[in-house]
């Protein structure tokens, strides 16, 4: 069917060199899920992890003794990951992807991947847990800065984010704190 193969005009829009980032985005992304499985989805496991051990011990103590994470818990986690992909993530991938910097072309992209893998590869090797979205956040705020002098870059929406990656910490304690505050004593 003709309709559907690429037309020769759209062919002939890619450069050479765009061509060849195209291509490489492809793969520095799947090294970057690699990263993100390795980091973020690590994160929601263990505490997934910590309250089933908990459950099937009947106490706090055996949840942080390091012991081996069941494989379906893993698979629980990841495929939570995945359901939040699917339903949340485009909005994510509209606002970093088109929102936050006017123009990310195929290098840009590249840039943006393989600095956010980098940076979360390194990190979960270290063993510090990090965002890959924040990672990410600030690839294409300082690629956009740069490259632009800042035009490109939404500052008010980056101000947006900014604050709530600030707000994120205490409102996440004030929900643990409210919780232990009502279950703590069903548990006694």
């Amino acid at each position: 069917d003709a309709s559907s193969a690429p037309s020769s005009q759209s062919q002939a829009a890619i450069s050479p060199t765009d061509a060849m980032f195209r291509a490489l985005l492809v793969y520095v992304a799947a090294l970057e899920s690699f990263g993100h499985g390795a980091n973020d989805t690590a994160n929601s496991t263990g505490p997934l992890s910590a309250i089933w051990e908990t459950y099937r011990s009947s106490g706090a103590e055996a949840a942080c003794s390091g012991g081996e994470t069941p494989v379906w818990v893993m698979a629980v986690a990841g495929g939570c990951v995945a359901f939040g992909v699917i339903v949340f993530g485009g909005h994510v991938i509209q606002t970093i992807g088109k929102d936050l910097s006017s123009t990310i072309d195929f290098r840009k992209g590249w840039c943006v991947e393989f600095s956010t893998t980098v940076t979360v590869v390194v990190a979960t090797v270290l063993r510090y847990p990090v965002s890959t979205t924040h990672c990410k956040v600030g690839s294409v705020v300082f690629l956009g800065a740069y490259v632009s002098g800042g035009k490109e870059v939404d500052w008010r929406l980056f101000g947006k984010i900014a604050v709530t990656w600030v707000l994120t910490l205490p409102l996440s304690m004030a929900i643990s704190a409210l919780g232990i505050a009502i279950f703590e004593p069903m548990i006694r």
